[in-house]
């Protein structure tokens, strides 16, 4: 069983900056297509705490193993080490998240599956000392 991977860039980029990210996504996804990395979908935040200097990209994998694969091309490629030092005087933070996909049409979470076809229990571990905040006293209450 394959577990999806769901990879997430998280970038500032200040307005100053706004013609070089666009170069650079360019070029990047250029270097992708070449290599084989799926294109990423781009997206900036609608609502929440972030601003419009935020900009997300997202890549979807069919299993950790193509995940690794394609990213090991990408740091041994020299073209696609340039744009990422590139990237790195364009961006202000960043941060880089990878998630595994919890689709609706998956009826089991995929580690759960296989570690049943593995003939092994998923045990829960629960703290019984555990209080809930509101029942918590500080040290100075009795």
């Amino acid at each position: 069983m394959k577990i999806r991977i769901l990879f997430r860039q998280i970038q500032q980029v200040s307005p100053e900056n706004r013609q070089k990210q666009a170069e650079l996504e360019h070029r990047s996804d250029l270097a992708c297509v070449r290599i084989g990395i799926p294109l990423p979908q781009r997206m900036r935040p609608f609502t929440g705490n972030m601003d419009s200097r935020i900009r997300i990209s997202e890549r979807e994998y069919d299993s950790i193993a193509e995940f690794t694969r394609l990213h090991m091309l990408w740091e041994n490629d020299e073209e696609c080490q340039q744009i990422a030092k590139e990237w790195e005087h364009c961006y202000d933070w960043q941060r880089q998240e990878i998630l595994y996909v919890d689709d609706i049409r998956d009826p089991i979470i995929p580690w759960i599956q296989m570690a049943a076809e593995q003939g092994k229990t998923i045990r829960y571990t629960v703290n019984p000392n555990y209080k809930m905040p509101n029942e918590q006293k500080t040290e100075g209450e009795i």
